[in-house]
């Protein structure tokens, strides 16, 4: 793991070592005692719910050998061996973030996007690895506390780091990049997500773009020639790219997409030449668009494609992005829980016309979020596109997702409405019939993977 010293630490932190020894060696960094090794250093973040102070005592039992704090502990402790205070916990963190990243002699990929991010992060990172050893983002640490922490645990003999880079507002993403400083940028594409925290998708598309716009000029920019948002934005980066898609020129050229869930999709395209055709553990167009863009990236790392191709067709989905259960009695249901927005489901609803069930076709729709004032008209399109999808069985789930259940049913879609993921967990199971292809799909808000689990918990999990 990587070690920084008590006295680094406190430089990076802009800090002042009020007890401890600046030579004593810190081993992994948290702002959760939960998450605290022996040997860390605990980061006491005020909170609008909890202040990270009240758990400095917690955090020397769980073995940190560090604080950073805003104010002097207070009471008996026990307290860390080396308490370091600075101006503003949160800032202290970014600034030992960046620090890191200074250090750090590896290549760095950074990779944001209104949708796809995770997925192509873990491609990337999984073509990246069949020659090297990769360091990435874990979880969801991909904001401005998670990004930091990202740095600060890449071990020293990294030999690429990938970033996954998140945002809800202006600026942020434009924060991230000048932490990480990436040699690699990738927007995967522009939708409208979020629109709860602008006032356009052109609003999206600049925040996004931010990570082109701090790109380094010797840096790389990887676009998306299909998305003309990502093209105009790309145009904030006036040096090298690579770019992919179906447009005529990209250096990867998309030639054909296999849609399905089962048993993976299939992409064809042509680079430098040669001709590629990839199957894919993921399912669905989307997850083959996400490994295009690995695949540029890669390129754009300077690694060799060849050996990245098997690595990327071995990565699984992970469980809410597309994980397949087979059930008894031939059910299959798809987990696509993590979260959801109008051409996230668009997308996978397409899979999911194309696919061909001995069932049903069935959707369980959570309600999406953070859609703004337009929040009824998409999911009144979502009912549409559902009955357009040849989707049988239709459960709403949430205020919001009614106006799909009107809709659908309107289509000749049998629909139930739920209020909630709890009573859909008790509503679903009952509903099935043999055969039936089962698509969970929904906001990570409305905690549909509750529905997953009651699926498997009622019928038992097929070896």
């Amino acid at each position: 793991m990587p070690t920084l010293s008590v006295g680094e630490l406190r430089d990076a932190s802009g800090g002042v070592l009020l007890d401890g020894d600046p030579a004593l060696r810190v081993t992994s960094y948290a702002i959760d005692t939960r998450k605290l090794a022996a040997g860390g250093a605990f980061f006491a973040l005020a909170g609008e719910r909890t202040d990270g102070h009240a758990f400095v005592g917690e955090a020397a039992r769980c073995g940190a050998i560090a604080a950073v704090l805003s104010r002097a502990p207070g009471g008996e402790g026990p307290f860390p061996a080396a308490i370091i205070q600075v101006d503003d916990v949160a800032a202290a963190l970014a600034r030992c973030g960046a620090y890191a990243r200074q250090r750090v002699r590896t290549g760095v990929v950074a990779i944001t996007g209104s949708t796809g991010k995770t997925t192509t992060k873990d491609l990337v990172a999984a073509g990246l690895g069949a020659v090297r050893k990769v360091h990435r983002t874990t979880g969801n640490l991909n904001n401005e506390l998670g990004l930091p922490l990202s740095l600060l645990s890449c071990p020293d003999d990294a030999e690429a780091m990938v970033l996954e880079m998140g945002m809800n507002g202006p600026g942020q993403i434009a924060f991230l990049a000048r932490l990480a400083d990436p040699d690699v940028a990738l927007v995967t594409n522009v939708r409208p997500v979020h629109l709860e925290y602008f006032e356009s998708i052109e609003e999206i598309a600049a925040a996004k773009g931010e990570l082109f716009a701090v790109l380094r000029d010797d840096g790389c920019a990887v676009v998306n020639l299909d998305d003309p948002r990502v093209r105009l934005q790309a145009a904030r980066h006036a040096g090298r790219r690579v770019t992919f898609g179906e447009a005529e020129g990209a250096d990867l050229r998309l030639e054909g997409i296999e849609d399905r869930f089962l048993p993976g999709a299939t992409l064809r395209f042509r680079h430098d030449g040669r001709s590629h055709t990839l199957s894919l553990k993921l399912g669905g167009a989307h997850a083959a668009r996400n490994a295009l863009a690995a695949c540029a990236t890669i390129v754009a790392y300077g690694d060799p494609l060849e050996p990245a191709l098997g690595t990327i067709a071995d990565v699984m989905p992970a469980a809410g992005r597309g994980r397949l259960t087979r059930l008894p009695d031939d059910v299959t249901v798809v987990d696509d829980t993590y979260n959801s927005n109008p051409e996230a489901l668009e997308s996978v609803l397409g899979t999911l016309r194309a696919s061909s069930p001995r069932g049903r076709r069935v959707l369980v729709l959570g309600e999406m979020l953070e859609l703004g004032r337009e929040s009824a008209s998409f999911h009144r399109r979502a009912g549409e596109e559902a009955a357009r999808s040849g989707v049988g069985l239709l459960v709403g789930v949430g205020p919001l997702a009614r106006h799909a259940v009107e809709t659908a049913k309107r289509g000749g879609v049998e629909v139930h409405a739920a209020a909630d993921a709890a009573e859909a967990a008790r509503l679903v199971p009952e509903l099935l019939r043999p055969g039936d292809l089962v698509l969970v799909k929904g906001s990570r808000g409305v905690k549909l993977e509750i529905v997953v689990e009651a699926l498997v918990a009622s019928r038992g999990e097929v070896a």
